[in-house]
């Protein structure tokens, strides 16, 4: 089963996979409280669990045709009347 999408994944849930990158980069850089004792990085642990629950969340909305992010946020100035 081959369905191409009607969409670029990357312009569609951008900020999505910007947040995965940033959190991928902070753990390449070593930013996690074992390695620099500051508890704002989160344990390695705790930041393999938001990038699992990061993952998922975006899988989802790419399997059920969900709006990203960008989406979402862009529709509420749109429908907002002033």
């Amino acid at each position: 089963m081959s369905n191409r999408l009607e969409y670029d994944i990357k312009e569609k849930y951008g900020y999505e996979l910007n947040e995965i990158s940033n959190k991928l980069n902070q753990l390449e850089a070593g930013r996690v409280y074992e390695n620099g004792g500051s508890k704002m990085d989160g344990s390695l642990a705790t930041n393999i669990k938001q990038l699992r629950k990061m993952i998922g969340e975006l899988l989802l909305k790419i399997q059920n045709g969900k709006d990203g992010t960008d989406d979402e946020i862009a529709k509420l100035f749109i429908n907002k009347d002033y």
